[in-house]
Order: structure tokens, then sequence, then C-alpha cells
């Protein structure tokens, strides 16, 4: 039994760390016949990946994400991995960090040019989880990431 606070059916009761989550998202981007280039400053949109693309732990504007994706319709996914071991740090992971990054990137780039999204694990707070939502930042669910992969697929059928 999980004792996240916030879960989704069939969350596991062990944590990936974070370096674990980003490595376990890579290779299932790489699976999906992504392809995995250097990492980079990206000033503009221009410097992101192409569709089709990702690379890790980048500048974008001017803060980081842990996974950058040039998706099928030439939108920029930013990916924030984050593992929070209790409601009270899930608002720092969760709102304070990525929540707060997703703002900064659809402001510096665009509000339908970047798609802000989290892949979590472990303890989240609702609250936390709404709000983060609420300021327009996508969540998945490490356990699940094949909902962050069809996510990427379906961006194919909008060009």
């Amino acid at each position: 039994m999980c004792n996240c606070i916030a879960r989704a059916p069939g969350c596991p009761t062990t944590q990936l760390g974070k370096q674990a989550q980003e490595q376990r998202v890579r290779e299932m981007l790489r699976s999906r016949g992504l392809s995995e280039v250097r990492t980079r400053q990206m000033h503009t949109l221009a410097d992101a990946p192409s569709a089709g693309e990702f690379c890790m732990e980048s500048l974008l504007g001017k803060r980081k994400a842990d996974i950058i994706i040039g998706l099928w319709n030439h939108r920029v996914m930013a990916v924030e991995c984050k593992v929070s071991n209790s409601a009270t740090n899930s608002i720092k992971r969760l709102n304070n960090d990525a929540a707060a990054k997703a703002q900064a990137w659809r402001q510096d780039f665009g509000e339908t040019q970047v798609f802000p999204a989290a892949v979590l694990s472990g303890v989240y707070n609702l609250k936390s989880l709404e709000d983060a939502q609420d300021r327009h930042l996508t969540i998945f669910w490490a356990h699940s990431l094949d909902e962050l992969l069809q996510f990427i697929a379906r961006t194919s059928e909008t060009n």
C-alpha cells in the first residue's frame, strides 16, 4: 500500500531517486525513437532540440530544465523530475521550484510555445498538485511514463 497523500492507482511504495528517475525517462525516450542531442544553453526556441530530439539538463532561458524535448508539433516540452518524501517537502519541490520554472518559461518564450511538465514520484500534498496545475504545469507520474510517451506521440497528430 502506498503512503502517498496524492497518488495515482498503482503507485509503488518505493521511490526512485531523482537521478534514477531522469535516467528512466531518458531510456524511455530513446526506446520510442527520440534522439538525444548535446546539452546547450537555449536563449531562443531556435536553440532548443528539434522535433523528435531531446537533451538532458540544460538552461532554457534563465532557468534549467532536467530534460528538454522537441515535440512533433514544434513546441518545446520542458520536464522537471521531482521526488518528494513528504507532503511538506512537496511544496518546495513542486510549487517553489517546478511550477515557478513553468511560469518563467511561459513568460520568456510564450504561452503556446513551451509546454512545462513534471515527472513525479513520492508523497505530494493534493493542494500542492492542484496549485502546480493551476500554474500550467502538467503532471506525469514516474510509475506511469507511458502516459508521457503517449502525450509526446499525440503531438504528431497536430501537424
